[in-house]
């Protein structure tokens, strides 16, 4: 019985539930067929050496034991910590904007933000290009390393004016990678989310209707019925 009473319900304020799921999908109806049907994407993966200065060794030892590598590679770890921050900084789109642009290929620094992503293990740094063109791919990543290798002085002024050393370990191989999960299910669930909202709004309204209806409405209010009209 609660059933059919909610199914009169949607009957009668189904226009109040469709209304709200429309107007999200107007809106999202642009992203809703790169949702269903995502462009490729494409992806460089790159680990490098990230290295201190050569004049950061020239610490003179404290004693004839002193381990006086300790202080390299220590230095190192700290390039390889810092360096993902830059990577992701609009300041370090702008550097690889200006130098893809250089070679003939203008992308805007805007465009570029967000391509890059980074992450570091001791002394390595993992670098990530994201980009949907296979053709330019390769020619951002190679622009990111020339940064990396000849602006982060520019950037950490602990390197005064000898940069850090960034040496690449792997060659540059494009892969093919599935599209963002967020981009994939972001419209559904926004579709979804209008849904919900309409049917929280119809019974909104039908919770502030005071109109009767039914011969249960009426008995409710301590009243008596006398006849009923058959509806058609």
């Amino acid at each position: 019985m609660e059933l059919i009473a909610l199914w009169k319900v949607v009957k009668r304020r189904w226009w109040l539930i469709v209304l709200p799921a429309a107007v999200v999908l107007v809106l999202t109806l642009p992203a809703l067929a790169g949702a269903l049907n995502p462009p490729p994407r494409y992806e460089v993966r790159v680990r490098l050496t990230a290295a201190a200065p050569p004049d950061a060794a020239n610490v003179a030892p404290a004693s004839a034991y002193e381990d006086t590598s300790y202080v390299v590679w220590l230095a190192s770890e700290y390039v390889a910590v810092n360096l993902p921050h830059w990577i992701a900084s609009d300041s370090f789109a702008e550097e690889v904007a200006q130098v893809v642009a250089g070679g003939g290929l203008n992308i805007a620094a805007s465009d570029l933000f967000g391509a890059f992503a980074a992450e570091s293990y001791r002394s390595i740094v993992t670098l990530y290009v994201r980009w949907d063109d296979p053709a330019e791919i390769n020619t951002i990543a190679r622009a990111a390393i020339r940064v990396l290798r000849e602006r982060n002085a520019e950037y950490f002024p602990q390197f005064a004016v000898s940069p850090a050393r960034v040496v690449p370990l792997d060659s540059l191989e494009v892969a093919q990678v599935p599209a963002p999960l967020t981009s994939r299910i972001g419209p559904l669930l926004r579709l979804a989310l209008g849904l919900a909202a309409g049917v929280g709004l119809a019974g909104l309204a039908e919770y502030l209707d005071r109109s009767l209806r039914t011969r249960q409405d009426v008995e409710a209010l301590g009243l008596e019925v006398l006849a009923e009209i058959p509806g058609e």
